[in-house]
């Protein structure tokens, strides 16, 4: 599995009746009862978009876009006032609704929310210019103020028992739509649903969330979650269930795409075709790597005899090439399995791994082949696990907080993933690594840290 982070471009809390404009606040203040607000927020989606179509990444119907936003309390509780304490208090039982927004608006340079004032003159503080209730830019008002009245396009409605709960909301066919070009993009808003729109109260029901200004690690993002982990069993082949088989096509050192989807032909020991495996039809897994799966049935497989995998149909760049043939051994179907005394207790593994180095400082953007290798201590060989996963993660202070969970490694010759590091904030990460056999988990008992860091002017900040 692949992943890809999109930040927010910009955003803005506007309030009901107010030219206050508030958008480089750290965090956004969504309350109804006292007033209303509505915060919007429009993703940059332009590198997610240019990965799709240089086909660095397949879009189909495994793809997830989920939108994550951090719950925080309203404000700084050590910057408000009495009179804000007094005025607001954490909601519950609630819905949001997501909508789309219908309109093209700039952020504005506010902070406050015409709370505070001028310790000379007593006057209140705020910034006026667009965007706010009234106007999405200088010279243009919003169609309706408020962006709507009573019929906003809803993409998603999010419930809320207890109102500390963060949004991690599935938002896949709002953003295929986007990606794709068929959906005009300015943006997506946050907003009670419309019934509390009415609701007048004594204290303000609110619920906040870190805004792309927090000087937290806790900044809103969108995760594009890409299904394309190579599971090869070129290795492993075994008759009677389906496997899957790859074709690699790189140009120098990089990966690089055919101009058409190939089809491929199964060939027993004699180089001859294989009833009903003619013209198998393939899928592209991610750029330059394409799977055929199959299985073998009724016929012997001894683990001895090589068969023939051959792709045909193959054009670069508008010119035709040969047809590729590789080679697998197909081992009977009980290759799987081991009948017979206990073996796993005999076993002991080291895992080691190769592709970033302990404590390193690597350049944001920088892509890296992680290889993970699994030795028995017992005997002297490496082991081609099925199952071996990676998970990274940061510290704010005792807890660590997932990037990315639990996620499987890709299996050819070799178990490895790829750090993309161009979407990871600059700071200290953690990586951890386990292997399974059997019923046991084996981990590497280090802990593993390395840093990203920006590079300005030449140099590394």
């Amino acid at each position: 599995m692949s992943y890809f982070r999109s930040y927010f471009e910009k955003n803005n809390t506007i309030l009901q009746d107010s030219v206050v404009n508030t958008a480089r606040n750290p965090n956004t203040q969504i309350y109804y009862g006292k007033g209303f607000s509505k915060f919007i927020f429009k993703l940059d989606l332009t590198e997610l978009k240019n990965r799709i179509n240089n086909g660095d990444y397949i879009l189909n119907s495994n793809t997830k876009h989920i939108l994550h936003l951090t719950n925080t309390i309203f404000g700084d509780e050590a910057l408000l006032t009495d009179r804000e304490i007094n005025e607001k208090e954490r909601a519950s039982s609630f819905d949001l609704i997501l909508f789309s927004v219908p309109e093209y608006w700039d952020e504005g340079l506010g902070f406050d929310y015409g709370i505070a004032t001028d310790i000379v003159t007593g006057e209140e503080l705020y910034d006026s210019r667009p965007s706010n209730w009234y106007n999405r830019t200088t010279l243009n008002t919003w169609t309706t103020e408020g962006i709507y009245s009573n019929s906003p396009n809803i993409i998603k409605i999010i419930h809320f028992n207890l109102g500390n709960e963060n949004i991690n909301e599935d938002i896949t066919e709002y953003i295929n739509g986007l990606v794709t070009g068929t959906t005009t993009d300015y943006g997506l808003g946050l907003a009670f649903n419309i019934p509390y729109q009415d609701i007048a109260l004594d204290v303000a029901q609110n619920v906040a969330f870190f805004t792309k200004y927090t000087q937290t690690f806790f900044e809103p993002y969108l995760e594009t979650y890409f299904e394309d982990r190579i599971d090869d069993n070129r290795q492993s082949f075994v008759e009677g269930v389906n496997q899957n088989l790859y074709l690699y096509v790189t140009k120098g050192t990089n990966f690089y795409d055919l101009d058409t989807l190939p089809t491929v032909d199964i060939l027993g020991s004699d180089k001859s075709p294989i009833l009903g495996l003619s013209d198998l039809i393939t899928t592209k897994i991610k750029k330059g790597v394409y799977k055929v799966t199959f299985a073998i049935n009724g016929i012997i497989c001894d683990g001895k005899k090589f068969f023939y995998d051959k792709w045909k149909g193959l054009e670069l760049d508008g010119v035709p090439i040969n047809d590729v043939t590789q080679k697998f051994i197909p081992k009977p179907y009980t290759a799987m399995y081991s009948v017979g005394d206990n073996q796993t207790e005999l076993q002991r593994y080291s895992i080691q791994f190769f592709g970033v180095k302990l404590n390193e400082k690597i350049k944001r953007g920088e892509k890296r082949k992680i290889v993970v290798t699994i030795r028995s201590i017992d005997y002297p060989s490496s082991i081609l696990f099925d199952e071996v996963f990676y998970r990274i993660y940061v510290k704010e202070g005792r807890t660590q907080v997932n990037i990315f969970n639990w996620t499987q490694l890709d299996k050819t010759n070799e178990n490895s993933f790829y750090l993309d590091t161009s979407y990871l904030i600059p700071r200290e990460y953690f990586l951890e690594i386990k292997g399974r056999t059997h019923t046991e988990e084996i981990f590497y008992k280090n802990e593993i840290n390395f840093e990203i860091v920006s590079e300005k002017g030449g140099e590394i900040i």
